[in-house]
């Protein structure tokens, strides 16, 4: 049979079938990374993140943006990123429906707010060649002072799941262990975030990045972290790492719940972190919510399905493709 050309008959299938020629469809190439920006509350913002990772394309990659349907496309995007819908706002089932519809092996959580930059996705990428990686965090930074806002979460003595904050000498330096990735700037190997989002229920992201990170090192998976992966952000902290008693009986209750301990636990923690926290007045209501965490444990144990989760077994193929994209509409608004 003679090579097909590009000719006429070889586009129509139906000439094609005619010829005696097989007609081959063509399927879009796989990804090798899924970039999952869920829609808050806050357009402007998602605009923002939208943008910055519109500007700093990455080969081998697609942008899916979550959404409970309220969303209408107002740019014409579609032939540049996926639109998903969710069940709800809810940041966890945005998250979901990204991981669920991604075709990339690898998939990157980037919230609004948060600013890709050029080459962010590359020491993320690489970190996943250690086959027992599941998740990597990268380091934001505040886009005016370059002072570090987060580069993973750590538990320390006087706080559980603290960013770092200061120069990254000093988090890699610290006598804290780092622990986890904030969910809402992450990457993740793709069935390992599709069952953690499967095996625990919860509406908050920082209460999902501490539980996942426990879930995921029960299974076998660990932590890296990406010292060249820097993303941006305006504020020079989270919104959800400013104190709170909810924010101590969520942590406190996790840790709990995996340590199989309580009162007494929570108790010593909770004094332990006041002494640590002398100097932190403001502290004062998160360490009373740790103190009182197992109030919440009864509630938190019928949320977490920890046989839910991928167990670490092999490193996955990769197949990447090139993608650029063409955003005008939105670039000039952002202008």
């Amino acid at each position: 049979m003679s090579r097909c050309k590009e000719s006429s008959v070889c586009r129509n299938p139906i000439l094609a079938s005619q010829a005696g020629l097989v007609s081959v469809p063509k399927f879009p190439p796989i990804p090798r990374l899924s970039i999952v920006i869920p829609i808050g509350r806050d357009l402007t913002a998602f605009e923002s993140t939208l943008i910055s990772v519109l500007e700093n394309p990455v080969a081998g990659s697609e942008i899916l943006v979550c959404h409970d349907g309220s969303y209408d496309d107002p740019f014409s995007l579609a032939d540049e990123v996926r639109f998903v819908v969710a069940e709800s706002h809810n940041p966890l089932h945005l998250i979901a429906a990204g991981a669920s519809e991604s075709r990339g092996r690898f998939v990157h959580v980037i919230s609004d707010g948060i600013r890709a930059t050029n080459g962010w996705t590359d020491d993320a990428l690489d970190a996943f060649e250690a086959y027992d990686c599941g998740v990597v965090a990268p380091v934001i930074r505040n886009e005016k002072t370059g002072r570090i806002v987060a580069a993973g979460w750590n538990d320390g003595t006087a706080r559980l799941c603290e960013s770092g904050s200061h120069g990254l000498n000093e988090v890699k330096n610290s006598n804290k262990q780092q622990a986890g990735a904030y969910l809402s700037a992450s990457f993740w190997r793709r069935e390992l975030l599709r069952s953690l989002t499967d095996a625990f229920t919860s509406a908050d992201v920082l209460e999902a990045s501490y539980a996942f990170q426990y879930l995921a090192a029960d299974a076998g998976w660990h932590y890296s972290i990406a010292e060249e992966s820097e993303l941006l952000i305006e504020a020079s902290t989270l919104t959800f790492n400013q104190p709170s008693l909810t924010r101590g009986q969520q942590t406190q209750g996790i840790k709990n719940y995996f340590a199989r301990s309580g009162w007494t636990h929570s108790l010593l923690d909770a004094l332990r972190g006041g002494i640590a926290s002398l100097t932190r007045p403001g502290q004062i209501p998160e360490l009373i919510g740790r103190s009182l965490a197992p109030t919440t444990q009864d509630a938190l144990s019928k949320r977490l399905r920890p046989s839910q989760v991928a167990a670490c077994d092999q490193h996955e193929t990769i197949v990447s493709m090139p993608k650029g994209t063409r955003s005008q509409d939105l670039r000039r608004r952002a202008a």
